[in-house]
């Protein structure tokens, strides 16, 4: 697009930089409505700053406007508000004190502590013991499990011998050559004390 055909009837031969200026500025090249919306920073920063007066000077009115009764209640519902707070953080402490008794770490009862938490300490605590039962349940469980599987795994000993297989001097006095020579293989031992009592 050429300067003529932008400036338009206004085109003149021989124009300055300023004269074309003028033009352009009278000009616009944009529809407006296509622009985003946005605002300058330093005007949005100053309405913020206004915003933020009015409503502290609002505040300001409200309680100058309030009557004696609702300045109490006011006091009253920050007081409870203060309250709360204390209980649900003695609670917290209070849970805390049965998790550590019952042997767990911060890092066992962490996840758990805010869903035992409230701001009745009875109730916080009863919460807290009732976790600590079904903890211990569960231990047990598992440990019963265990215990289960090992004996399962294990292997059953031999039947104990009964009293005839029970080697007395007797019976070593009546045995021969070959029953003597294998009861010296399985136990020197016993045979070795069962010689020396035949040859007295």
């Amino acid at each position: 697009m050429e300067l003529k055909d932008l400036l338009g009837e206004a085109y003149k031969e021989g124009m300055t930089v300023e004269e074309i200026n003028a033009v352009l500025s009278d000009k616009t090249f944009v529809d407006p409505t296509t622009l985003p919306k946005t605002v300058d920073k330093t005007v949005f920063d100053k309405t913020a700053s206004e915003l933020a007066k009015v409503k502290k000077n609002l505040k300001a009115l409200e309680q100058k406007n309030m009557t004696d009764d609702e300045k109490i209640q006011e006091e009253l519902k920050k007081a409870q508000e203060a309250q709360n707070k204390y209980n649900k953080e003695l609670a917290k402490l209070r849970a805390k004190e049965i998790f550590v008794e019952a042997g767990l770490t911060e890092k066992d009862y962490e996840g758990i502590l805010d869903t035992v938490v409230t701001e009745d300490e009875e109730l916080t605590k009863a919460r807290a013991k009732t976790m600590i039962d079904l903890i211990n349940s569960q231990k047990k469980q598992a440990e019963k499990a265990i215990k289960a599987q090992l004996l399962k795994n294990t292997p059953k000993p031999p039947a104990g011998g009964s009293s005839e297989d029970v080697i007395t001097k007797e019976k070593f006095e009546k045995m021969n050559w070959r029953e003597r020579t294998e009861l010296k293989q399985k136990d020197p031992e016993l045979f070795k004390e069962l010689s020396k009592t035949e040859n007295k």
